[in-house]
């Protein structure tokens, strides 16, 4: 299993695979939720833009993507400290798409083996540096799982 010393760590060891994918230039950087944030910091520096802090929030009896920016004809990397069940990267991902973003690319450090094939249908791209067993909770596979840290 991977450990990561800190969200932003695990921020740093994403930003070579996202480098390797092609036409990300002026990408917008959205940072799900606030651990997501924190990794996606690394990120958005080195693509030279804000993090753009987006939360997943149940409305009514429905969950929405709250802090999305305009993203039409954009290109989008979404962060996250990782995936457990995919229900948010899939709220953002139909949120995306419906707002026409050109090319959505999924960043996480771990992801569930689960949910690899279905976020991959979702997403333009799919980088995990790892894939976890199911059942696994994503704070394992961080020696701090703090917001400080």
């Amino acid at each position: 299993m991977t450990r990561f010393s800190s969200f932003a760590e695990a921020g740093r060891l994403l930003v070579p695979a996202l480098l390797a994918l092609p036409d990300l230039q002026d990408a917008c950087v959205i940072g799900l939720n606030d651990r997501g944030a924190l990794v996606a910091q690394p990120v958005a520096e080195v693509f030279g833009a804000p993090v753009v802090r987006v939360f997943v929030v149940s409305r009514h009896g429905q969950k929405l993507a709250d802090g999305l920016p305009d993203v039409r004809d954009r290109n989008v990397v979404v962060v996250d400290d990782g995936v457990e069940t995919g229900s948010a990267a899939r709220v953002l991902a139909a949120a995306l798409r419906e707002q026409s973003a050109r090319r959505i690319v999924l960043a996480v450090p771990v992801c569930s083996a689960a949910q690899v094939a279905p976020l991959g249908e979702l997403y333009d791209d799919l980088v995990a540096l790892s894939v976890a067993p199911d059942g696994l909770p994503l704070s394992g596979h961080y020696e701090s799982f703090d917001l400080l840290s």
